[in-house]
């Protein structure tokens, strides 16, 4: 089986006002890295050119009032660029822009998860890595947010459901911020298990351990909202110990990953916006991913598509980039420039907090269908332990009892 890896220059005409974070070099340093690499031109790699989502596709999230307003406005944007030859960009939303490609750009970072879930359906490929942007998981019904402007895993999450007719869709995310827009979109829906793992109180402002949807969805929802400066030490246990057996109860038919790097350590000392941030480095990522790899191996015959989300510091993302495509197509090297996160002078007491985890989700005492059960006889023996008997005082001198009265049983 092979890995998709869909993308298309369109994606690097997506322009923001000059200074913004999001920004085409993103996209450029990433293929960059591929190209570099040699990594492009691996045989098990295929690349596939995404099409554009349908204005019906979209719709199953947004409302057609919004992506037409975003339509316009790249329109109203390319007849100004056009008549004054100065690039262009107007605001759809907070810190969300438009410019004159970028309707098509985010038409088809909205087609690109649907391209490669179609060839992972026809066994074409085993997963993919969906190299876009504008980044989607802010983005809401009704309006672009956070960078965002169609909410690319979201829409994926729904064509799996429709398109496919599957029963079962998990979205995990590990971009710093939580991904208000995906939560928006299921918290009703008990079909799709959202997943974040995220900063807070960061922005949007969203994420709370207590937000666990509603209705029939009550328990599809999970946040792990954690203070800024936690770290791999951290991560690793809750995807262990809470998001694994998670995944293996709701057992997911299609694992969609919002991959956003900025928890990644560097991004908290760039000009990004990300601080105090995260302490994860990218080996950090690669071993977080492991598990993703594995749950998508155990639980959904691999069926895994990554899609970009954050990520700023350039090589910070392009070395993310590199990695995660590197590991689906069975790699195990990570492309780490930065190295490991500096220490702290705090640490979070990991034990009380997987704890609370697991109460809040009703993941106690919860055993993976893939763990062997415990040895009763074993355990019991362990738990017994020595015997300690006395010999009755009357079958011996008392000599002899004062030798024998403390031997172990055998």
């Amino acid at each position: 089986m092979t890995t998709a890896l869909v993308y298309d220059p369109i994606f690097m005409e997506h322009r923001p006002p000059k200074g913004h974070p999001e920004r085409p070099q993103r996209m450029e340093m990433s293929i960059g890295y591929l190209r570099a690499l040699n990594w492009l031109e691996r045989p098990e790699l295929v690349q596939l050119t995404p099409r554009a989502a349908s204005i019906d596709e979209l719709a199953t999230v947004h409302e057609r009032e919004y992506i037409q307003e975003i339509e316009e406005l790249s329109q109203q944007a390319a007849e100004t660029e056009a008549a004054t030859g100065v690039p262009t960009s107007l605001q759809a939303g907070t810190d969300t822009y438009v410019s004159a490609k970028t309707y098509e750009a985010a038409r088809k970072a909205a087609g690109a998860p649907l391209t490669a879930l179609d060839a992972i359906m026809n066994g074409e490929v085993k997963n993919a890595y969906c190299l876009v942007r504008p980044p989607g998981h802010h983005a809401v019904a009704e309006a672009g947010f956070g960078f965002c402007i169609f909410n690319n895993v979201a829409i994926a999450a729904r064509y799996a459901l429709d398109r496919y007719e599957l029963e079962r869709v998990m979205i995990i995310d590990y971009d710093v911020h939580h991904g208000n827009g995906t939560q928006e979109t299921f918290y009703d829906d008990p079909r799709v298990l959202y997943f974040s793992i995220h900063q807070a109180p960061f922005f949007p402002g969203t994420g709370l351990s207590d937000e666990r949807g509603e209705g029939d969805a009550v328990g599809t929802t999970i946040n792990v909202p954690l203070p800024a400066g936690s770290g791999y030490e951290i991560y690793e246990p809750i995807f262990r110990q809470v998001l694994a057996p998670a995944a293996d109860r709701f057992n997911p038919q299609l694992i969609l990953v919002s991959a956003g790097y900025d928890a990644h350590w560097k991004e908290a000392e760039g000009h990004t916006g990300v601080q105090p941030g995260m302490r994860i480095s990218t080996a950090g990522f690669s071993k977080l991913n492991e598990i993703i790899l594995k749950l998508a191996d155990t639980l959904c015959e691999g069926r895994l598509i990554m899609v970009q989300e954050g990520g700023y510091d350039l090589d910070v993302v392009a070395s993310g980039v590199a990695t995660s495509l590197n590991q689906l197509l069975g790699g195990t090297e990570a492309v780490d420039k930065y190295g490991q996160a500096p220490d702290i002078a705090f640490q979070l007491n990991t034990d009380v907090v997987i704890s609370e985890l697991r109460r809040i989700h009703q993941l106690t005492g919860y055993r993976m269908r893939n763990q062997p059960k415990p040895d009763r006889e074993k355990l019991l023996r362990e738990m017994k332990g020595p015997v300690i008997t006395k010999t009755p005082a009357t079958s011996q001198s008392s000599d002899d009892a004062s030798d024998t009265c403390c031997q172990n049983e055998e």
